[in-house]
């Protein structure tokens, strides 16, 4: 049985009692080690549930064969990516040899997992250069460094040769509820993929009302998030009933230098 709100829903979702269920088993088990020091306490993919059924749909409509997360901390959501998805490679990264040494022994039972100290822009290439369609979890957004333009590059960049997915993460969705990271200045929002120099012509966002199977039970910071699609058909996105197409806006005008006085 399927667990959309309609019929017409069900037909586009086609998410099953058992694909809800596996999730909800998976999510609430993996324990909240980020709690520590994430102001959203922690848990896979910030305790947002809603974001772990999105993923797998992402995964399911648009056969992704590996997942590449950026950014691991302690391995929250390495670990439930493992193991709700034992059948597919998860790669995971971070900077911090600490952080890395946490997570690999968190994830010693799952030998799907690859944990590396390096930096993401570099995990991103070696996941894109080794699979035809991965799903990339981009959330290295934390102290100086900010990897997510060189990340999206990437994939866009490699879109003759393949595809890719990538969620964003902490990105700005234009509702209160969900919040999202500034940089120097610059916001984790649509006007930044307006820089790129391959941006995208549009990319998708969760439906906050939507009809989702689920309740989210994070009552704390939750971060909105962004779903771009690099040389893949996104019709299944585009008709997805709990996803928004958005369109990239035009890049921002150079600043015009005043004349110089004679």
């Amino acid at each position: 049985m399927e667990t959309a709100a309609t019929s017409g829903e069900q037909a586009v979702m086609a998410v099953t009692e058992s694909d809800v269920q596996q999730t909800y088993e998976v999510f609430y088990r993996v324990p909240r080690v980020g709690q520590l020091r994430l102001s959203d306490g922690g848990g896979p993919f910030g305790f947002d549930i809603h974001l772990a059924l999105l993923v797998h749909q992402l995964i399911d409509m648009l056969g992704c064969d590996a997942i590449c997360e950026t950014g691991s901390f302690v391995g929250d959501t390495t670990h439930y990516l493992a193991a709700r998805y034992p059948d597919l490679p998860v790669y995971s990264c971070d900077i911090d040899p600490r952080h890395v040494a946490v997570t690999r022994r968190r994830l010693a039972r799952h030998g799907n997992a690859t944990v590396k100290c390096c930096d993401s822009p570099r995990l991103v290439a070696e996941v894109a250069g080794r699979h035809a369609r991965p799903l990339c979890f981009l959330d290295a957004h934390w102290g100086a460094q900010w990897p997510l333009v060189q990340e999206l590059e990437l994939l866009a960049t490699r879109a003759p040769s393949g595809g890719a997915v990538a969620v964003v993460h902490d990105f700005d969705i234009g509702h209160p509820r969900f919040s999202y990271d500034s940089y120097g200045g610059r916001d984790c929002g649509p006007g930044l993929l307006a820089e790129l120099a391959h941006p995208p012509a549009v990319y998708f966002t969760p439906r906050p009302d939507g009809p989702w199977p689920l309740p989210c039970l994070q009552t704390g910071r939750r971060a909105g998030a962004a779903v771009i699609a690099f040389g893949l058909d996104d019709t299944p996105l585009r008709d997805h009933p709990l996803l928004e197409v958005r369109a990239v806006p035009a890049p921002a005008p150079a600043p015009v230098p005043e004349p110089t006085a004679r």
